[in-house]
């Protein structure tokens, strides 16, 4: 398992980051076929529960939301919500009168999974699109919390003692989240360091802050799929990356980390 996953990260990392480090459209576009697949695995975790819910409406609704996020008309978000809201309740009243008692509840889990990954996935691109070098930070918010991730990881399997919430995720320690924070602040030092040039906004210090917040952001992030996953009763979204499960899997604690990085760069440059 460990081999696979090291495989598996050696491909998708650095296509990430790449990516990252390009920025503009090109990532733009990748960003959106990322978040199209996990709300197609969101979608088929919610089927496979007995849930009625529809892979078009999931999908469309997350791309328009990432599609706003793009041409940055802010104003038609309240009314992009709105029209999804409108189709899911159309499409949830169909299902009930064809003898769907849980329609209702379906409905919610659809608009929780439209705005997890729509509302949040976003965030990446308006981080991306940001000035002064906003692609910069979000290589800087990816890599952190990979390197969060990949520390609460390793140091939670070798020293892991303590359970935070044993019937939601039993391997998650309280070793593994002060590890992980950690090894999230330490890179966030180094990362700032050697930005220091291209990016001098990050610094040291502000490294070393995001690098900080995004321990137990990762933690939360991790936990809320744990959530999802438990009430699914799945152990992975899918199996697409072998040894890491599916896209959706992967994305845990990037799309709540990259709305943090977007209010971090906000808060540095109002300074």
């Amino acid at each position: 398992m460990l081999k696979q996953r090291a495989l598996s990260a050696l491909i998708f990392v650095p296509l990430f980051l790449g990516l990252a480090w390009l920025g503009g459209l090109c990532f733009n576009l990748f960003l959106l076929a990322v978040l199209a697949a996990a709300g197609y695995e969101y979608s088929h975790l919610l089927k496979n529960s007995g849930y009625s819910v529809s892979y078009a409406l999931m999908i469309a609704a997350i791309l328009a939301l990432g599609l706003l996020r793009m041409i940055s008309n802010s104003w038609m978000e309240p009314l992009a919500w709105t029209i999804i809201l409108a189709l899911l309740s159309v499409y949830s009243m169909w299902q009930y009168e064809h003898g769907d008692a849980t329609a209702l509840v379906s409905m919610g889990l659809q608009v929780f999974g439209i705005f997890y990954i729509g509302v949040l996935g976003a965030y990446g691109i308006a981080l991306n699109q940001s000035q002064p070098r906003g692609n910069l930070w979000l290589l800087v918010t990816i890599a952190l919390v990979w390197l969060v991730d990949a520390g609460a990881y390793l140091i939670g399997t070798r020293f892991g003692k303590h359970n935070i919430a044993p019937r939601l995720s039993p391997k998650k320690t309280l070793e593994g989240l002060i590890g992980g924070t950690l090894v999230g602040l330490i890179s966030g030092v180094l990362i700032g360091w050697i930005l220091r040039k291209p990016l001098p906004e990050l610094g040291m210090l502000n490294g070393a802050v995001l690098g900080l917040l995004l321990g137990p952001i990762a933690f939360f992030g991790d936990a809320l799929m744990s959530l999802i996953k438990r009430t699914t009763a799945v152990k992975d979204t899918s199996s697409l990356i072998p040894g890491h499960g599916g896209v959706l899997d992967r994305l845990d604690s990037m799309l709540w980390a990259m709305a943090v990085g977007y209010y971090f760069l906000f808060f540095v440059l109002s300074r």
